[in-house]
């Protein structure tokens, strides 16, 4: 392997494609790590997430982390480039220094099978500069840490026990929330006719179903990505879903998949993806 410097704002991904042995070094490592050997999360991740990041969310020590990549025979610039980030270990207490930290619990509203969405985002956009967001879950909330990523949210994630997961999200500066979630701007719902005819250009043996209505989040939008990866570009991915899965949307968007969706006769929801 050619030498590669690295810093502390090397992504994951520039890791991963320089050594496949990456994944499985940091994997036994820390055991948040353990996600990126499923290729799904590492491609929804590891090109967004840098090398600090990922031991802020894993809460391990930058030079441990980078003693292992420097075992893989990769080139570590100047320790320095760690004290000048101020970076801390996953820690409410010191990662959220300085600021106001305000609670949202979003575990009854899953429980009741509510998307907390709509209600972290009205916080976020009351959310004063001064102020972190702490969001309460049974799990960490990749979908939603990766859309908040792209609106320019900093997030980390503290495991406080089984099933339950602290998540903060930061504003950066200059960032501001918009009134309203983008990807549900973008819904295409189309008449069961139309849903059924776009469904019908497709061969059987072109169109894979899958049904992912008794999944728990964040299961449906992994499924539907796995699915996906191994789908042809004429063929087209029909999904039986509980409802519209709001942070799916601008992955597909990334992705160049478009979609439609019917709303289904239990109630439900019914989705066509396929490549444009």
């Amino acid at each position: 392997m050619k030498t590669l410097p690295i810093n502390g704002k090397t992504k994951i991904s520039t890791l991963i494609k320089a050594n496949p042995l990456v994944i499985d070094t940091l994997a036994d490592f820390n055991p948040h790590f353990r996600k990126l050997k499923n290729p799904v999360l590492r491609n929804l991740l590891t090109s967004r997430v840098n090398i600090f990041e990922a031991c802020r969310i894993g809460g391990c020590d930058p030079e441990d982390f980078m003693a292992k990549m420097s075992s893989l025979g990769f080139e570590i610039e100047n320790s320095i480039h760690f004290a000048q980030t101020g970076i801390v270990q996953s820690d409410s207490t010191n990662s959220a220094a300085g600021l106001k930290v305000l609670e949202l619990d979003v575990r009854p509203l899953l429980a009741e099978g509510n998307d907390p969405l709509k209600a972290i985002l009205a916080e976020l956009k009351a959310m004063k500069t001064d102020e972190c967001l702490k969001v309460i879950n049974t799990f960490e909330p990749i979908p939603l840490i990766s859309l908040l990523k792209k609106q320019g949210f900093n997030s980390w994630t503290q495991q406080e026990g089984p099933g339950l997961v602290n998540t903060f999200f930061l504003r950066s500066s200059g960032n501001a929330v918009p009134t309203q979630t983008p990807v549900l701007a973008a819904e295409k719902v189309i008449s069961a006719v139309d849903f059924d005819q776009k469904a019908n250009a497709f061969r059987p043996e072109r169109l894979h179903t899958i049904d992912v209505r008794d999944l728990e989040m964040p299961q449906p939008m992994i499924r539907i990505l796995e699915e996906l990866q191994v789908l042809k570009k004429d063929e087209a991915l029909f999904v039986y879903h509980k409802k519209l899965p709001v942070y799916l949307l601008p992955e597909l968007a990334d992705r160049g998949y478009t979609y439609y969706t019917e709303d289904s006769s239990d109630g439900k929801l019914n989705m066509l993806i396929y490549k444009v």
